[in-house]
């Protein structure tokens, strides 16, 4: 029987999402305003670097090797994993057509309410956060914890460049669901 460590599923966990995610990208609307490929940039570099330091060889860290060793918690870290790629999924799936990898807006752009943007704003920046989280938390490592910080900040960036995006296209209406829903913990503002 085939055997993976805990971190090698939580990688097989991200390719399938992955492949999920660039298979869905070509059922989109056409793009009516996009924050362009420097915009991209500063999300995709401190992406790209963070994980590669939370996949980095813990035997030879960067920043610092194994904080924790548990079998048992990292396979209930690749659990965290799986379930926030799911509400990235169960976002983009109710987002349809509007999604895009980047800041952007499409023909027809509307505001979506539905599902778990019933709960959180930015429901696929949640699921991605939590999934980063449980990498993190599967590899043990200060490289990992290092990269997933990393990874945080450069979404709260791309929040907040959204969020001013969608505020001056629905005006009113995104402040009034800025004012219902939380960006991104149910409950905490």
């Amino acid at each position: 029987m085939l055997s993976l460590s805990p971190l090698s599923l939580n990688a097989w966990i991200w390719i399938v999402w992955f492949l999920y995610w660039l298979a869905a990208a070509y059922f989109v609307q056409a793009t009516k305003a996009s924050e362009g490929m420097l915009g991209r940039m500063q999300h995709l570099v401190p992406l790209l670097g963070g994980f590669a330091l939370i996949f980095n060889d813990p035997a030879h860290p960067l920043i610092y090797g194994r904080w924790h060793h548990s079998a048992a918690g990292a396979y209930a870290a690749d659990a965290l994993t799986a379930a926030g790629l799911l509400i990235a999924v169960w976002g983009r799936l109710h987002l349809g057509r509007y999604w895009s990898g980047m800041v952007t807006l499409k023909e027809g752009h509307r505001l979506i309410r539905t599902g778990p943007y019933r709960f959180v704003r930015h429901p696929l920046y949640t699921g991605f956060i939590a999934a980063v989280l449980g990498s993190t938390l599967a590899a043990g490592t200060g490289d990992a914890l290092a990269g997933f910080v990393v990874i945080l900040i450069a979404y709260l960036i791309k929040l907040r460049r959204e969020e001013a995006l969608l505020t001056r296209e629905f005006g009113d209406e995104y402040l009034r669901f800025k004012k219902e829903v939380p960006a991104l913990v149910p409950g905490i503002a």
